[in-house]
């Protein structure tokens, strides 16, 4: 409900900025529930799995929130993963959905994906490819359908909802540091309450606040950055990747607090 009270009640209002684009609270609500029915026609459903192999982009969020909306389960896929974790996570996960960057050029998901042997991903139904994406796939996902993300936005808003307080909604993984990464499995209830906890505790609520969501979003405290700031009814500006001249450019513009 994070998402929607902020749509309701500010509809207008900045949620994201990225690169020259500003996405409101309203349109990041109405690309979520187009994105969810384009998840729905891939045949993903309440308790589902759909694994986000993306950088810092609309994208993620979006997608992110049309699980919630399907009562689906947000797999974070880390960007610095190579092929064996990728394809470890994807396959452990029961993923029926990857949505991953192959043409995003200062992370080389292709390279990855040539890595990882197709029966690594034989249970997935689709991979959704956000951005440019490639002629000749590699065979990792090449008799996988794929589906372009934009095409997702042209879809109807999807009418049912199944969030709720008790819905599973993200699995993060731990560090691995002793063996294979371990699944964290979060309700949606806990997330937007610790989200609006952080909201009022560290002040995002102040008329000025603005975040530079520099870390991850797959990793835990870039996403609790974020969709604390959102929680708070604040702009985010995404940073796809850790590269300190963009970063001072982006503090020079926007001044974030």
């Amino acid at each position: 409900t994070i998402l929607a009270d902020w749509a309701d009640h500010s509809p207008e209002a900045p949620a994201l900025l990225h690169g020259d684009r500003t996405v409101s609270f309203g349109e990041l609500h109405e690309r979520a529930l187009r994105a969810a029915r384009g998840l729905a026609d891939l045949g993903v459903g309440p308790g589902d799995r759909v694994a986000l192999w993306l950088p810092n982009v609309p994208a993620y969020l979006i997608l992110y929130f049309a699980c919630a909306r399907l009562g689906a389960i947000a797999v974070a896929v880390n960007t610095r993963y190579r092929a064996v974790e990728v394809s470890d996570i994807v396959s452990r996960s029961a993923a029926k959905v990857l949505a991953c960057a192959p043409g995003f050029r200062r992370i080389d998901f292709l390279t990855i994906l040539a890595e990882i042997e197709p029966a690594a991903l034989e249970n997935l139904a689709a991979v959704v490819t956000v951005g440019e994406a490639p002629e000749n796939p590699p065979p990792a996902i090449e008799k996988l359908r794929r589906v372009p993300f934009d095409r997702m936005l042209t879809r109807p808003r999807h009418g049912l909802n199944h969030a709720s307080a008790r819905a599973p909604c993200n699995i993060f993984t731990t560090s691995g540091t002793t063996s294979a990464p371990k699944f964290v499995l979060h309700r949606q209830g806990a997330i937007a309450g610790h989200a609006q906890q952080v909201a009022r505790t560290f002040g995002f609520d102040e008329p000025d606040t603005l975040s530079l969501s520099i870390l991850p979003l797959c990793g835990v405290f870039g996403f609790n950055q974020t969709l604390s700031t959102l929680a708070a009814g604040k702009p985010c500006v995404l940073v796809e990747s850790y590269e300190i001249e963009e970063i001072a450019r982006l503090i020079t513009r926007y001044k974030p607090t």
